[in-house]
């Protein structure tokens, strides 16, 4: 299975097996931390082979079972706002999911609450913090696909009127270059918080491949444009100017 396979196969899963990771698993999972980190600027760590890899700490949002291995996603803000480390985590953390998913493992997307208090777990320097975590492991049942919104509410030419409905939204893409509506395809495959899909690309030069990504309001919207970037950039199979 490629990367690209990976994004078709990855199913969010809850509830997993008490089967041991295999070793050489866990090594190329650690090689690709290592990687994401480099790159990404990142902290990112590996909880592995414990009854309760979130420590205690409760979810936000959905009900997890036996979840004895997790990527806690923890880095440094690089702004006030906190959007820049929640990108970062979510596309270098959707980057690591899906090599689990080459690797034959199942995942599962989770914002945590009370991240200081987990009995060890993980641990966090002065100014990090974790704005996500992601569960690993062999699922008790497969995944399912989640909803998607349909492209032409995914992205638009800069063109465009972004405030357009209805009849006017399947006009949206007309003369779109097929690497932009590649992208886009790829981000209906991105998980995001409550299937919502809170973000939007713009494209602004073709020949330059030229997008603009934007968080729209949401839950973790920044989180989700992360992956979705990563996802978009996977599918369109070319270099992206990010502006």
């Amino acid at each position: 299975m490629d990367i690209i396979e990976a994004m078709g196969a990855r199913h969010a899963v809850r509830e997993y097996t008490d089967q041991p990771l295999d070793e050489n698993v866990l090594k190329a999972l650690g090689d690709a931390i290592g990687r994401a980190n480099a790159d990404g600027g990142l902290d990112i760590q590996l909880v592995h082979d414990n009854e309760d890899a979130f420590g205690g700490c409760p979810t936000h949002y959905g009900r997890f079972r036996n979840v004895r291995y997790c990527l806690a996603l923890i880095g440094r803000d690089t702004d006030a706002s906190g959007e820049a480390l929640d990108e970062r985590a979510g596309y270098f953390g959707e980057r690591l999911a899906l090599e689990a998913v080459r690797l034959g493992l199942d995942t599962g997307w989770v914002v945590l609450h009370e991240t200081t208090g987990h009995h060890g777990r993980w641990h966090m320097g002065d100014g990090e913090r974790m704005p996500a975590a992601i569960a690993l492991g062999h699922g008790a049942r497969a995944g399912r696909p989640h909803r998607s919104k349909p492209i032409e509410e995914l992205g638009m030419l800069a063109d465009c009127d972004a405030t357009s409905t209805s009849s006017s939204q399947s006009d949206a893409l007309t003369g779109a270059p097929d690497w932009f509506v590649n992208g886009l395809k790829a981000v209906q495959l991105a998980p995001s918080a409550l299937g919502k899909q809170p973000f939007r690309f713009v494209l602004l030069d073709d020949a330059r491949h030229a997008v603009r990504a934007e968080a729209l309001d949401g839950v973790q919207a920044h989180i989700g444009l992360g992956i979705a970037k990563l996802h978009f950039e996977l599918g369109a199979g070319v270099q992206v100017l990010w502006e």
